[in-house]
């Protein structure tokens, strides 16, 4: 890797762990959150994922990272998905800043500022300066060849960690397993991730009840399973043998799209409830779950058919 693919990768992890820091102590502490503009839907939203995802991919793409001697080639595949990953991180921190900015120029919940509101929106400036700064280096580290391995022309993120673990045990043949089913372990995944957001919630603010449970675990799980499945998409996670090019399935694209549509919805309700033209708000888990169901269901019978119709126009 090149002096400059190296300070990139180096920048996006440590922007990933001062944003860690902020979206944690702005959304989780009481005392800060309650003066935060960013503290309600739709803004929440964001930050209630990219507070998992970001340190997430930044702990994977340092251990990840371990495998880079200074001065030793790398394959090239590798330094493209390390930069690639750098850059998701860093795109996912300026688009959760961007959105904090936004409920800031709106005044949202102007009625709970306070007088530490000022510090909380000044403290966006530096993240807002970095991720900037990391996205113009890594536009720079992108541009510059790196001196690689040609030994090795091809691999995924599944390569690497069945190579860091051969110390330790062989998982060469979990990893197979992986790439055959990746869109069920994928699922797996995010279920389990779900679950344990939820049960988190429920253990620090009581028991919400059956229809909030099934709420939570339902958004929770559609949001993971859909950053899994364009993670992999765009980091190439699990090599399946696809030649470059070839895109995913309408099934596979359409089930993605239902299962962001969730989160979305989620965080939209009141807008989209009320470009319905329903009566009343949306006061209930029973309201809510009425409403980004059928909105899923859209969202992938819309994204089926523009993939068949697009795969019989090409």
């Amino acid at each position: 890797m090149t002096r400059t693919q190296t300070l990139a990768l180096r920048l996006s992890l440590a922007l990933a762990a001062a944003f860690t820091v902020f979206a944690y102590a702005t959304s989780q502490a009481h005392l800060l959150r309650a003066a935060s503009p960013w503290q309600s839907d739709p803004y929440d939203a964001v930050v209630s994922f990219t507070l998992f995802l970001v340190p997430a991919l930044a702990a994977l793409t340092a251990v990840r990272a371990l495998l880079c001697r200074r001065g030793v080639p790398q394959p090239g595949y590798r330094v493209d998905q390390l930069l690639r990953a750098a850059r998701l991180s860093t795109v996912l921190v300026a688009a959760t800043v961007s959105t904090d900015w936004t409920a800031a120029a709106l005044c949202a919940d102007r009625e709970l500022w306070d007088e530490r509101t000022p510090w909380l929106i000044a403290a966006l400036l530096p993240l807002s300066v970095g991720a900037a700064a990391c996205l113009t280096l890594l536009r720079r580290a992108f541009r510059q060849p790196a001196p690689t391995d040609t030994r090795r022309t091809g691999g995924d993120w599944l390569d690497d960690l069945a190579l860091l673990a051969a110390p330790l045990v062989d998982l060469r043949a979990a990893t197979a397993f992986l790439r055959r089913h990746i869109a069920g372990a994928a699922a797996a995944l995010s279920v389990l991730a779900g679950g344990l957001l939820a049960t988190g919630q429920a253990v620090g603010e009581g028991w919400p009840g059956p229809g909030i449970a099934f709420l939570e675990l339902s958004v929770n799980t559609g949001g993971f399973f859909a950053f899994c499945m364009i993670s992999n998409a765009l980091l190439r996670i699990a090599a399946t043998g696809d030649r470059p090019g070839d895109r995913p399935g309408a099934a596979r694209t359409a089930a993605v799209a239902a299962a962001l549509a969730l989160p979305v919805t989620g965080g939209l309700r009141d807008a989209l409830w009320a470009m319905a033209g329903l009566p009343g708000a949306v006061d209930s888990p029973g309201k809510l779950l009425a409403l980004i169901y059928p909105c899923a269901l859209l969202a992938g019978a819309i994204t089926w058919g523009v993939v068949r119709l697009w795969g019989r126009t090409r």
